[in-house]
């Protein structure tokens, strides 16, 4: 199993690449799914995420630094030919979803460009997985255009040991302890970084 995108050896000392999920999608995923454009998306890797396990995925990156996200295109997987039920299975677990669904709108317009959906890994097969701390941000699309192709993106990291993943059903505001709700922070944006901070120019940045 390859991916169809070679990853840098290593990033320039000082590298970041925080793109934010506005413009993951109306940027980097947008220009994937129009095609032609593999020169400026090329940052992020094509990769079926789920023929490998995600301890795998961070040497697939075609960005190899310290950041601790690591970014993934790929095609939509379904279970079945005529459904459209996402396979989130690999060889040793699989990817459950978690918490609520979020929506991602362009600021320039109000537009719903895409919807966020957290999850979460689990070794082994239902309904006796056991969670691990990989998490993953699974960003589809909701716009459409002609001759467009289809893919994902997805953003992935490991929380450290010591802060337990959370399941479904915890997601609500009430009865939850403030582990819990250190740790929705947390997968609301890995990296702890407000969207506000950042526009495109500043995704790809430099230390002095």
């Amino acid at each position: 199993m390859t991916s169809s995108t070679t990853p840098f050896r290593s990033a320039p000392v000082g590298y970041g690449f925080h793109p934010t999920d506005e413009e993951l999608v109306n940027h980097f995923l947008k220009l994937k799914m129009i095609g032609g454009y593999d020169h400026v998306v090329s940052t992020i890797a094509e990769v079926n995420v789920c023929n490998y396990e995600p301890w795998e995925l961070p040497g697939l990156s075609a960005i190899q630094s310290n950041d601790p996200e690591c970014y993934f295109f790929s095609r939509p997987n379904y279970k079945y030919s005529k459904s459209q039920r996402a396979n989130r299975t690999t060889g040793a677990g699989y990817w459950k979803g978690t918490g609520r669904d979020r929506t991602i709108t362009a600021k320039s317009t109000g537009e719903q460009i895409a919807t966020k959906k957290t999850l979460v890994f689990y070794n082994g097969r239902v309904p006796n997985g056991v969670r691990t701390n990989w998490i993953m941000h699974e960003y589809n699309p909701t716009f459409s255009f002609p001759n467009k192709r289809d893919f994902i993106l997805y953003k992935l990291k490991k929380n450290p040991d010591d802060l337990p993943a959370f399941d479904e059903g915890e997601s609500s505001a009430s009865n939850v302890d403030e582990e819990d709700s250190q740790l929705r922070a947390q997968l609301e944006s890995f990296s702890g970084i407000d969207e506000g901070d950042y526009n495109l120019n500043s995704a790809l940045h430099f230390s002095n």
